[in-house]
């Protein structure tokens, strides 16, 4: 009987412990933002958007909005994690050429790399990135 409260009692820290390590980790203070300069027309879940000046603003790691410079397009974007933050990896938007068309398929961010939910690319299509330029917080100088 002792034994399985020991068990128990073990599991349950081990619980928390891991719960608090995500927590400690999700609330780490990371870029909320980016900015590209993407050169050519492309598609989000069948809407075509122009070429343009666009913000990414992350909402949580898989809900990001993406909108144009001058805020006439907005669209709301859902991802799967599909890899963890490396070091010096690029921050970039990669874009699958399909039918002479481009599709945003992947964000690579502070936060990983991340497959929009809407589409799935195919092994042997061709990719073109754009790169993510962070935006650094506003913060007030006293």
């Amino acid at each position: 009987m002792n034994r399985k409260r020991w068990l128990s009692r073990t599991l349950v820290l081990n619980g928390f412990l891991a719960i608090l390590t995500c927590c400690v980790a999700l609330a780490q203070d990371g870029p909320r933002r980016g900015t590209a300069d993407i050169p050519f027309e492309f598609y989000i879940a069948g809407n075509k958007l122009p070429a343009g000046h666009y913000t990414l603003d992350v909402i949580a790691p898989t809900y990001v909005t993406i909108r144009s410079q001058d805020g006439k397009v907005q669209q709301d974007l859902y991802f799967l994690q599909s890899s963890v933050p490396t070091k010096n990896m690029p921050t970039q938007i990669l874009f699958v050429a399909r039918d002479n068309k481009y599709y945003l398929s992947e964000v690579w961010s502070w936060y990983g790399k991340s497959q929009l939910t809407s589409f799935n690319a195919k092994a042997d299509e061709k990719t073109r990135a754009v790169p993510l330029k962070t935006v650094e917080k506003n913060v007030a100088k006293p």
